[in-house]
């Protein structure tokens, strides 16, 4: 059994199928081929299969040490590695995701998989084009909190000035004048000057990649649009712009300065604080829910509703578990369960997420209860 990279949260989850299940997050750094994370992730590999031996025995650890040793091996994956990975292996599948922000490194083993930090990483998905652009040329990515891609144009879209301008590029010119008086010697003007011919030819291919990025992206998907050029660019492309979707906040760099993943990284940072204002928007949402009886923080009370499907957006407390069984058959929690590694609120997410309902971690101090917990009912 190898393993998959999965493309697909929450769908690509193996929530349906049968345990054992290994558990575990990792945050690795971007460096290609960095030999710290091959090193920690044989350490929690390592930390998971003694705990494998210890609650099933000896004679299952093959099905779940051979896809991780592959993992181990592959150094086209390490290649590629970004902030985080989450691995969930069973004995007939190895799923890997891979994240975009760091998760803290641990590992459970249960006879289902820990969601709580793969739903913190994927949540509010907040989704922009950025438009990379100088003097001479310019591409277009997508992206959200999980990846960056480039945006392939068809071959009728020229992305170079020297394809839009061709022979129509402003030329410099010089008249000759006269003062008017018989000893004037006359005097030489010029028009369309260096720096006026380069300023002209911007403002004409910054125009066509206006026309373009409105046509061929934004009226496709409308979307933020984010400005990745320098100041002078971002002053001239922002005057003539007629795009809507234009974020008002730019990344005043040059894109051929840096590299993809760092322009992914400030367009993170960008994208940051808009994140926050949708999660609190959501926090907002379950406060007035619970005001008007929409909502519980009762966990008996959130443990029916999950189940029955009533749930429509579900928000857990980032730094609290809720340690105990769930009795499925009479739907009693079990409090005093001696299997410590059982988060009911992991529990309830799974389910959630089954009934196409959303799941949110939020921090501590924007939680709408003191529980832990809050669903805002459908």
């Amino acid at each position: 059994m190898s393993f998959k990279i999965a493309k697909n949260f929450p769908a690509d989850l193996p929530l349906n199928k049968e345990g054992p299940f290994i558990s575990l997050y990792q945050t690795t750094q971007v460096h290609p081929l960095d030999k710290g994370n091959i090193i920690t992730f044989k350490n929690l590999v390592k930390e998971a299969l003694e705990l494998i031996q210890q609650r099933y025995g000896k004679r299952i650890i093959d099905k779940f040490s051979i896809p991780l040793e592959t993992i181990i091996s592959d150094l086209d994956f390490w290649l590629y590695a970004t902030q985080g990975i989450a691995v969930f292996v069973n004995k007939e599948e190895c799923i890997v995701f891979r994240l975009n922000q760091p998760v803290e490194n641990q590992v459970f083993v249960n006879d289902k998989i820990v969601v709580r930090p793969i739903i913190a990483a994927f949540q509010n998905p907040i989704e922009a084009y950025v438009l990379a652009l100088t003097k001479d040329n310019f591409s277009v990515y997508e992206c959200d909190f999980s990846s960056i891609r480039k945006v392939e144009f068809s071959e009728k879209i020229k992305t170079t000035l020297k394809e839009v301008l061709g022979d129509q590029k402003t030329d410099a010119y010089v008249g000759f004048g006269s003062t008017g008086t018989r000893s004037s010697s006359g005097l030489f003007y010029g028009q369309g000057g260096k720096k006026e011919e380069v300023d002209l030819d911007t403002e004409k291919f910054f125009r066509y990649v206006d026309k373009t990025v409105l046509e061929e992206c934004s009226k496709r998907r409308p979307i933020p649009v984010i400005l990745t050029s320098v100041s002078k660019n971002q002053t001239v492309f922002r005057k003539i712009s007629n795009n809507p979707f234009l974020n008002p906040v730019g990344i005043a760099l040059s894109p051929e300065s840096i590299s993809v993943q760092q322009l992914y990284e400030h367009v993170r940072e960008v994208l940051q604080p808009e994140k926050r204002r949708r999660l609190q928007m959501l926090v907002e949402k379950g406060t007035k829910a619970l005001h008007d009886n929409r909502a519980s923080d009762l966990i008996d009370e959130v443990v029916q509703a999950a189940i029955s499907g009533q749930i429509d957006q579900l928000l857990i407390d980032y730094d609290k578990r809720y340690l105990a069984l769930i009795d499925w058959t009479t739907l009693d929690i079990v409090k005093n369960s001696a299997d410590h590694d059982t988060d009911v609120f992991d529990e309830i997410a799974k389910i959630v997420l089954k009934n196409k309902g959303q799941v949110f971690i939020i921090d501590s101090n924007m939680m709408p209860t003191t529980t832990g917990i809050c669903a805002v009912f459908r």
